[in-house]
């Protein structure tokens, strides 16, 4: 690597250094300690019984029309399978209206309550749906470990690491008063820093992508605070966090908002940045001939296709949370102006719109950034002037181990680098591209010979 790339690579360093001994000040100073909400004096709640459904019979009843109620009712026969009661059966009369399907075998949960009798009644609150659950995490674990393999295995450890971060750091932390853009931001870039080194390796590619990560999260924080006060956003649109302000005293629900909005950025941002840097030096693995100019171009155009795709992904994602609300409103006979007025709708607009120009300023930025690393890298990594895989290509080369004097296993000397002065731009890059493949043992590519070759090709690279 050049004086010139050794630099920039420790400027980068630096930053992220910068940044981490930040992140890790702000987790001493605002990491809850001590309990995170006010002893209860109140009676403490009973944990739900767990039964399992052995018999089912529907009946009908009187409709209310006025209600909605189809007059369907079920009485339906539980065994409690844990509680003071654990082996008893109860019989119980359900409204089936908003019920899904209930049929023998069915796990539910009870709750139980002493009416003005003194009779202890149950009755059943929800479906035990962990074991369904836990198949369906087992089923990503295994996926995500037999495709990725040791690199699978990371990236599930740095989701642990963020999942841990959240509900030990940023929720509580939170609760305790602390403002939550403030906490969100110190957690999203101790997520940043720790997952995206622990999931791709400390080097020159991921460093550039975790300061491209970091300088379009700050953008999306000051625009999301700009326009979430300039829109009058309040937070009191969802009724989730009105019912948070009732349990958490002066929580700050416009803050909460910014908190909500950096979190999901992050992720976004992640993929991005990654991506685009994972290109520019993959790009210039190929071609070590690139100028910086040329290699930002090239990059660009993968990240120009990236954000087209993932701003259309977010729109789709705040939309399919908000689609009962849509019919809602559809419904009602709300005119348009009116619904996108509407501080919900406004909400997921602002969140939608400023992450978007978070990740569109992330492309630009992480690839000048990383192709400011790698086109100092010089001409080591993969020798321009090996022999072209192929079959006896063009200009007189064998294919690797072949008997031309350019393959690996051939008796000349190498190529001048040079030797690609008078190639198009395609058959420079097809040639690069096999330079690179045969420097780390992966073979010929097929169907990629002679001047006319298409670089786009499929190829075969056994």
């Amino acid at each position: 690597m050049s004086g010139a790339a050794v630099l920039t690579h420790r400027r980068l360093v630096g930053v992220v250094g910068v940044i981490g001994v930040a992140a890790l000040i702000g987790l001493a100073l605002l990491w809850p300690r001590g309990p995170v909400l006010p002893a209860d004096d109140g009676p403490a709640l009973e944990e739900l019984v767990e039964g399992e459904v052995h018999s089912v019979e529907f009946f009908q009843g009187e409709p209310d029309e006025i209600a909605g109620l189809s007059g369907e009712l079920a009485i339906i026969e539980v065994e409690l399978l844990d509680g003071p009661d654990a082996g008893d059966r109860v019989e119980l009369e359900v409204n089936t209206d908003g019920f899904p399907p209930i049929e023998a075998g069915d796990r539910v949960l009870l709750d139980r309550t002493t009416d003005v009798d003194g009779e202890l009644r149950y009755f059943i609150t929800d479906f035990q749906r962990l074991p369904t659950l836990l198949w369906l995490l087992a089923l990503f674990v295994v996926t995500v470990l037999v495709i990725s393999r040791w690199h699978g295995l990371r990236s599930l450890i740095g989701l642990a690491l963020s999942l841990f971060l959240v509900v030990r750091f940023m929720v509580p932390a939170i609760i305790a008063g602390t403002s939550p853009p403030l906490v969100a931001l110190v957690g999203a870039m101790t997520i940043m820093i720790v997952t995206l080194y622990l999931t791709h390796g400390v080097n020159e590619m991921t460093t550039s992508a975790i300061v491209g990560t970091g300088g379009a999260l700050v953008l999306t924080v000051a625009l999301g605070s700009l326009f979430i006060d300039r829109g009058k956003i309040t937070g009191f649109a969802s009724d989730d966090a009105v019912f948070a302000r009732f349990a958490v005293e002066n929580l700050d629900l416009q803050g909460l908002v910014l908190a909500g909005l950096i979190i999901a950025a992050l992720g976004v941002l992640d993929d991005v940045t990654i991506s685009q840097a994972s290109t520019v030096f993959a790009l210039h693995d190929t071609d070590r001939r690139l100028t910086w100019s040329e290699l930002f171009a090239r990059a660009m155009r993968v990240g120009r296709d990236h954000i087209a795709s993932v701003v259309n992904t977010l729109f789709l994602a705040y939309t399919g949370a908000s689609i009962a609300l849509l019919l809602l409103f559809y419904t009602g006979g709300v005119s348009t102006s009116e619904i996108v007025n509407s501080e919900v709708l406004a909400e997921e607009i602002v969140k939608t719109v400023v992450g978007s120009l978070g990740l569109i300023a992330a492309v630009p930025f992480t690839t000048a950034l990383s192709a400011s690393v790698a086109i100092g890298r010089g001409n080591g990594g993969p020798r321009r002037g090996s022999g072209h895989g192929g079959h006896g290509g063009h200009g007189g080369h064998g294919g690797p181990g072949g008997p031309g004097p350019g393959g690996p296993g051939g008796s000349g000397a190498p190529d001048h680098p040079d030797d690609l002065d008078g190639l198009d731009e395609d058959e420079r890059a097809a040639r690069a591209w096999q330079r690179y493949l045969d420097a780390r043992g992966r073979g010929e590519v097929r169907g990629v010979e002679g001047p006319g070759a298409d670089p786009h090709a499929p190829r075969d690279d056994r």
